[in-house]
C-alpha cells in the first residue's frame, strides 16, 4: 500500500488520494483476516504443540473456510458499495474535478484490488500454519520477494518504463495483485 501511494503520488494527487483512500478499506480487511485467522491459530498451536496432526488439520480448514467467507463478503461489499465508501472520505470543500477524479481513481484501483483479496486470504490461512509449525523464515521470504516484485512492476506499470505499458493508478493495483499472489505462492507451494 505505501509503494503504490508514493508511487502514484508522483503522477497526480487526484490518482494518489484515490489509491489511498481505496487502501484504507483494503488494509481493514487485511486486518480482519489476520485477527480471524490468529484465533484460530491459538488451537492450531496447542494442537502441534502436542502432536495432533488431525487437529491441526481442522484448524487449519476453519481458517482456509473462514478466509474465504471474509473474501466473498469484502469482495461483495467493495463491489457494490465501493464508491460509496470512498466518497465518505471526500470533502466538498475541493473542486468538484478533484472529487470527480480521486472518486474514479479511488473506485479504479478498488475494483482491481478485490482480485487481491483472494491470494492475500488464502496465502495468509497457510502463514499462519506454517509458523505455528515453527518456520516463521517461508512467510517471511514470500513477503520479501513480494515487496520486489511490486517495487518493480509499480514501476513499469505506472510510468509505462521498462517495456511495460503506462498504466497509472490501474497499474499499481495489478503489480500488487501479482505481488500478493507471489508471496501467497511461495507460502502454499513450500507448504504442499
Amino acid at each position: 500500500s505505501m509503494l503504490d501511494n508514493i508511487m502514484i503520488g508522483q503522477v497526480s494527487t487526484a490518482q494518489m488520494s484515490g489509491v489511498s483512500i481505496a487502501n484504507q478499506f483494503i488494509f481493514v480487511f487485511n486486518i480482519t483476516i489476520f485477527g480471524a485467522i490468529s484465533g484460530a491459530g491459538i488451537f492450531g498451536a496447542q494442537y502441534y504443540g502436542k502432536g495432533d496432526h488431525e487437529g491441526q488439520k481442522y484448524t487449519f480448514r476453519f481458517r482456509l473456510i473462514l478466509s474465504l467467507i471474509l473474501i466473498g463478503i469484502f469482495a461483495v461489499v467493495f463491489n457494490l458499495f465501493g464508491k460509496d465508501l470512498i466518497s465518505l472520505f471526500l470533502s466538498g470543500d475541493d473542486s468538484p474535478e478533484m472529487i470527480s477524479e480521486t472518486l474514479k481513481y479511488g473506485n479504479q484501483y478498488l475494483r482491481i484490488m478485490i482480485i487481491g483479496l483472494i491470494p492475500f486470504g488464502i496465502g495468509q490461512a497457510y502463514a499462519s500454519v506454517v509458523r505455528e509449525c515453527g518456520e516463521s523464515k517461508i512467510p517471511m521470504y514470500g513477503s520479501v520477494a513480494a515487496i520486489g516484485v511490486n517495487l518493480l512492476l509499480d514501476y513499469g506499470l505506472i510510468f509505462g518504463k521498462l517495456g511495460m505499458p503506462k498504466m497509472g493508478v490501474a497499474g499499481a493495483a495489478v503489480a500488487t495483485v501479482i505481488a500478493k499472489t507471489i508471496e501467497a505462492l511461495v507460502v502454499i507451494v513450500w507448504a504442499h
